[in-house]
């Protein structure tokens, strides 16, 4: 579902134009009656959310807001455990060939939320439609490291020429195209079963909670757009009797402001982002709340290199040029983000050491006298003035001006709009090619360079929102994928990098520092760097899991 929202255009000389797409925003009467309602219910616990998901299907997610709750009502292969380390979730046993490329895992038996049995061929479908063109997941290209992926995702062959196999009820078979040590972490989010008993009957319409049964820690029971999530505890849970919180509220909450006074008050339990410019008051004023640890994201400006102005290289490379990274981390942000000169976090195990960009070193005045001669060079100038529209979220709400301050400064010739949308209508503009530029941000699903540097290559399909490709690029990434040579296979994603920084579809911005504003009473809450936090470990003081609070 695509939804509505408030588009707000702010043009060079500071004007402001409001456009009204229809969002009612979070503070509904049904919002606040379900955060107020249940304040006081210990087993409830109340989660803010940095906005509304798109879908909460596990074969078409992409955001983190929506993977988040996804990690509530699922259980794949693996699990992330409390601290983010991946463990055994469905699987009992595995073994794999000595070339890395046939894993065969034998899976614990456990139950749908219906009490039917979860089987290996329920996980098969799961995968196999994830990689299914007719799917329409736009993030599909990760499947291309599986056997006949390439050709699956093409439409070339069907879903089931996928290398994934049910052998019998209680046991997978997955064949690789690529050596991949890092599977493990790979199939905590890509290996959710599909409960084809109601698929079958329901379509894509088994997600909506009057028809969808679940085989996590928690089921969907309620979905008020644009209000609040509501899942309940699933009792056919393997590990049903291990967990304290028997209802967990979802809440959209756009205005990060806003996420910390409610976590501050207790009418949130915990909230996932803060506004960086509170860092300071935070640290000083309420420190027992915040949770702080490095980052796998790395945020970016995101250029369309398939229309307009930035199809020139010079155009990308000198609007990236111009930013001025330290002032916005440093001084806009207050240390909360660091200013990033490369397109993979320095967190991500493995990324190649040392890469940046060239000119991260210069001083700004020098940046922009070479942004400007790049435009010039370009055809720009005070006969042909460059006219563009940025286009952000509103967590950028404070960067965006900054950003815009900084292209303004190369030439008064450059003039930049900016314009903020929800994180829907954002994110819906970015696949339908409909944007000139704007913000972006990426958390690769597992500590590996090729889970970020996998949305460039040609074959990525939607996900690839920049539209751009590269010949040597792609011949880069297909060999750092066929060695098995941990130290080769850094060097040649350093160099896929470098082409990255050089080609600039993407200009490096900011890399966060996660912090989480967590209430004291809840245990269990550990900050990592690839955002894994499920319901399932998290407890309140003084809670005992529901199994032994029943004896």
């Amino acid at each position: 579902m695509t939804l509505p929202g408030i588009l707000i255009k702010v043009n060079a000389g500071g004007q402001i134009m409001m456009k009204n797409l229809g969002f009612a925003g979070v503070f509904t009467a049904g919002f606040l009656a379900a955060c107020s309602g249940g304040a006081d219910d210990t087993r409830t616990l109340h989660r803010g959310s940095d906005g509304e998901p798109l879908t909460l299907d596990p074969q078409k997610t992409v955001l983190n807001i929506e993977f988040a709750i996804i990690m509530d009502m699922f259980t794949g292969l693996y699990v992330a455990n409390e601290n983010g380390d991946t463990i055994p979730g469905l699987v009992a046993g595995a073994e794999t060939s000595d070339d890395g490329l046939v894993w065969r895992f034998t899976l614990r038996e456990s139950r749908w939320s219906d009490g039917i049995p979860v089987t290996a061929h329920d996980v098969a479908a799961g995968i196999q439609r994830a990689a299914n063109p007719a799917t329409l997941n736009e993030n599909s290209s990760k499947f291309f490291i599986f056997e006949n992926g390439a050709d699956v995702i093409a439409g070339n062959l069907p879903p089931e020429a996928l290398g994934v196999e049910a052998l019998d009820d209680l046991t997978l078979e997955i064949r690789l195209a690529y050596p991949m040590p890092y599977l493990e972490g790979f199939l905590v989010n890509n290996s959710y079963p599909l409960p084809r008993h109601v698929h079958d009957i329901h379509g894509d319409a088994w997600i909506q909670p009057e028809n969808i049964v679940t085989n996590g820690p928690y089921v969907l029971s309620q979905w008020r757009t644009s209000n609040f999530i509501e899942l309940t505890a699933n009792p056919e849970f393997f590990e049903a009797g291990q967990i304290c919180f028997d209802t967990v509220y979802y809440y959209p909450v756009s205005d990060r402001v806003t996420g910390e006074r409610m976590v501050r008050t207790g009418a949130l339990d915990l909230h996932t982002v803060i506004e960086g410019s509170n860092i300071n008051m935070l640290r000083d004023q309420h420190g027992g709340l915040l949770r702080e640890s490095a980052s796998y994201t790395a945020e970016d400006i995101l250029f369309n290199t398939a229309a307009g102005p930035f199809t020139d290289v010079r155009v990308r490379q000198a609007f990236s040029m111009a930013i001025d990274r330290r002032f916005i981390a440093n001084e806009i942000l207050n240390g909360a983000s660091g200013p990033s000169f490369r397109m993979i976090s320095e967190a991500v195990p493995n990324a190649a050491p040392g890469l940046r960009l060239s000119y991260a070193d210069d001083d700004m005045e020098t940046r922009r006298e070479q942004a400007r001669a790049l435009l010039i060079d370009a055809g720009y100038g005070p006969e042909n003035p460059l006219d563009v529209v940025y286009q952000h979220t509103p967590y950028q709400q404070r960067i965006a001006p900054v950003l815009q301050q900084d292209w303004a400064l190369i030439a008064p010739w450059v003039s930049v709009d900016i314009s903020v949308g929800d994180v829907q209508f954002h994110f819906a503009a970015m696949r339908a090619g409909d944007f000139s530029f704007g913000n972006n941000g990426w958390t690769p699903e597992y500590g590996d360079p090729y889970a970020s540097l996998l949305m460039w290559e040609s074959r990525a399909g939607e996900i690839n929102y920049s539209r751009w490709t590269h010949a040597d690029y792609d011949a880069l990434i297909e060999a750092g994928l066929s060695t098995s040579d941990v130290a080769e296979r850094q060097r040649l994603f350093g160099a896929a990098e470098e082409i990255l920084l050089a080609e600039v579809p993407h200009a490096p911005l900011l890399v966060p520092v996660n912090f989480d504003l967590v209430r004291p009473d809840i245990t269990g809450w550990n900050a990592n760097p690839a955002l894994q936090n499920r319901s399932r470990w998290l407890c309140r003081e003084g809670l005992e899991p529901i199994s032994q609070a029943a004896e």
